[in-house]
């Protein structure tokens, strides 16, 4: 089953009902609670077995949503009905795209050789959001390999600040007796 596309139609129809609500960035934070609920092993297995009936996981589900929203816990249960808990995980990610899109949010994977500093990250943050014209969350990360500089990832564009890339570079353009 391919999950991108149903993952992003349950999102979406979640989206409308949580906005219908008021309720758009509760439930983003109900879904990653869920999410890790439902990620845990013996509950993953669980909700992966198909010897197990519909009304048993719909207990388990009633469980896992105690204390959520009672429109979040039916979303829940329906997609324990089908058999689709698989697909949470895409579900809040497409959810979290959704609500970062109405809010004017994107998020920015950086990676860099070192760790930055939260005044480097903050500094990043103001620089690409200036950038973008949209508000920018960085979520750094480190890869020594990259040598220096760093590597930014918003959406599907790529920026290749790094080391790495300019020695490659200067290595194929010496290769090629381009260089100048």
């Amino acid at each position: 089953m391919a999950k991108a596309p149903i993952a992003r139609r349950y999102a979406q129809a979640l989206f409308a009902l949580a906005a219908e609500h008021g309720r758009q960035e509760a439930w983003a934070e109900a879904l990653v609670r869920l999410e890790a609920a439902a990620a845990e092993p013996t509950v993953a297995l669980y909700f992966a077995e198909p010897r197990i009936g519909v009304e048993a996981k719909a207990k388990t589900v009633a469980l896992l949503a105690e204390g959520e929203d009672a429109l979040l816990a039916n979303f829940l249960g329906l997609l324990a009905e089908r058999r689709a808990m698989g697909v949470l995980p895409a579900i809040r990610r497409e959810y979290q795209g959704l609500l970062d899109e109405s809010l004017g949010r994107v998020q920015a994977t950086v990676t860099t050789a070192v760790a930055l500093t939260d005044a480097q990250r903050a500094r990043l943050a103001q620089g690409l959001s200036q950038a973008l014209g949209k508000q920018v969350s960085v979520d750094a990360s480190e890869e020594p390999a990259i040598i220096g500089g760093l590597v930014v990832r918003v959406g599907d564009q790529v920026i290749d600040g790094s080391v790495r890339t300019r020695l490659e570079a200067l290595r194929a353009s010496l290769a090629h007796g381009s260089a100048s």
